[in-house]
């Protein structure tokens, strides 16, 4: 599913390397908790994993992909196959829940009543269908958080990537958050979560760990 060979990434003004020769396969239908400090380099390798940055060295697949050889158009196309769950969410605010979760299958071109159908099945999922016509800039921390899963999965990805996605939330919140990835990853999905916190590590049985510190890749267990 995923595939980096000898990655490095350099930022302009930046002394020292965001990642530094970072090799790392993950086959399909894994689970890895991805760890470190702050700046050791989880954002960067989430953001090289959907496209949003490119290598400054070394190859990145996904699904097969050279994402260095992806043109713009093709992008989008590659941006289906993953989900990514963000900390600050990332929602637009003045919509409705149902539309911050359909914009992803409208962005892919489906409309009528299997995208509605589709969108309600996860925001039954993610138990905010009594939400679906409000505003996602008036809701909880938890519940803005669960609009950002519910988006992240109801294309069906089969890798989803949540770079930090209990940071900002209570525990309480956060275990909900964890439970709907879990059972994401229960459902087939290849799954990468970036997580500073000791306490998520053992919510997945035989979770794969890998550690980055300094932008340098340590496998854990």
């Amino acid at each position: 599913m995923v595939r980096l060979t000898r990655v490095s990434k350099f930022y302009p003004g930046r002394p020292s390397a965001a990642l530094l020769d970072v090799s790392l396969h993950l086959p399909p239908g894994q689970f890895v908790y991805l760890t470190g400090p702050s700046g050791a380099g989880k954002t960067t390798l989430l953001r090289l994993l959907f496209a949003a940055e490119s290598p400054s060295r070394g190859e990145v697949r996904v699904g097969g992909a050279d994402l260095g050889r992806l043109s713009s158009r093709q992008v989008p196309l590659l941006r289906r196959k993953v989900g990514v769950i963000f900390q600050d969410f990332k929602l637009i605010e003045r919509q409705s829940v149902f539309d911050n979760v359909a914009l992803t299958l409208r962005v892919a071109g489906q409309v009528g009543n299997g995208l509605a159908q589709r969108v309600g099945e996860v925001l039954e999922q993610v138990d905010l269908m009594d939400k679906a016509q409000v505003a996602a800039g008036t809701l909880s921390g938890g519940e803005q958080q669960r609009v950002a899963v519910a988006r992240a999965l109801v294309g069906r990805p089969p890798l989803l990537l949540a770079d930090e996605p209990t940071g900002n939330l209570d525990p309480q919140a956060a275990m909900e958050v964890m439970r709907l990835v879990v059972a994401a990853h229960a459902a087939g999905a290849t799954v990468v979560v970036a997580t500073h916190d000791p306490k998520l590590l053992t919510m997945v049985k035989g979770a794969r760990v890998i550690h980055l510190e300094a932008g340098r890749l340590r496998e854990t267990t």
